[in-house]
């Protein structure tokens, strides 16, 4: 009776349900795994990579080229602009007049003592000389305004008025700087007092002025230089002129 019954019963529970799941989870890594190999082959057969996108892009020989041309066109140019330049201001520097001073005299100045000031009174005559070396241009002169200073001394100030100057012409005009300082510093002033005791003195003249001259048929108006002369005196004595040095502050 107990064989019949314990036939008639259902196995355990468990143990049946546990041999299911590992069937299940055998055949789904069965099939995992068989499907995974048909998978990679159909990629490897249908998928092409784009190998454009990884490569480095490359510029076109044409691109070089046109580069090259470009920077060499570029330099010429500013080659023959620079050379164009020094051409003009040559051919502008050479309608530039000459300037000198031709002699000066700073013997009538005196020196004394005021109230603890130092004082320095007289005159300073000098004479300049334009010289236009064109042969076919006139050059016409704005007013010169004259500052006249000797071992660091300002002595005072004077100008030229306006005038012309024709071709392959000298002018020489005279100025006369009327000194009267007071407060000046005594060791400048017992340097110029030894200077013009000895003929030793040198005279700074600042001028500044404008000149107008045509080129090729073309007026260049008022055109602002400065001029720095230093003239010895023994050297003017002997009949040496002092050249001027000048520049050109701006072109109008």
């Amino acid at each position: 009776m107990s064989d019949g019954l314990g036939s008639s019963l259902p196995p355990p529970p468990g143990r049946n349900q546990s041999k299911a799941s590992s069937a299940r989870h055998v055949a789904f890594s069965e099939t995992s795994a068989s499907s995974a190999p048909s998978k990679a082959h159909d990629q490897a057969i249908h998928f092409v990579p784009d190998l454009d996108d990884e490569r480095p892009k490359r510029f076109h020989p044409g691109c070089y080229a046109c580069c090259a041309w470009g920077c060499l066109f570029f330099f010429a140019f500013i080659l023959l602009a620079l050379i164009v330049g020094f051409i003009f201001v040559a051919i502008f520097h050479s309608f530039l007049p000459e300037i000198h001073i031709r002699r000066f005299n700073a013997t009538a100045i005196n020196f004394a003592q005021a109230n603890k000031d130092l004082g320095v009174k007289g005159k300073v005559d000098f004479l300049v000389e334009f010289f236009n070396k064109n042969e076919k241009t006139e050059i016409r002169y704005g007013a010169f305004k004259i500052t006249a200073s000797s071992a660091h001394v300002q002595l005072g100030k004077t100008e030229f008025p306006e005038f012309r100057q024709g071709q392959k012409n000298t002018k020489s005009l005279n100025g006369t700087i009327n000194v009267k300082l007071s407060g000046v510093d005594k060791e400048d002033a017992d340097q110029l007092k030894t200077d013009i005791k000895n003929r030793e003195v040198t005279l700074n003249l600042a001028m500044t002025g404008s000149v107008s001259f045509p080129i090729g048929g073309v007026w260049f108006k008022s055109i602002p230089i400065i001029s720095n002369c230093d003239a010895k005196q023994k050297e003017v004595d002997f009949g040496n002129k002092a050249k001027c040095d000048y520049r050109i502050i701006a072109i109008k």
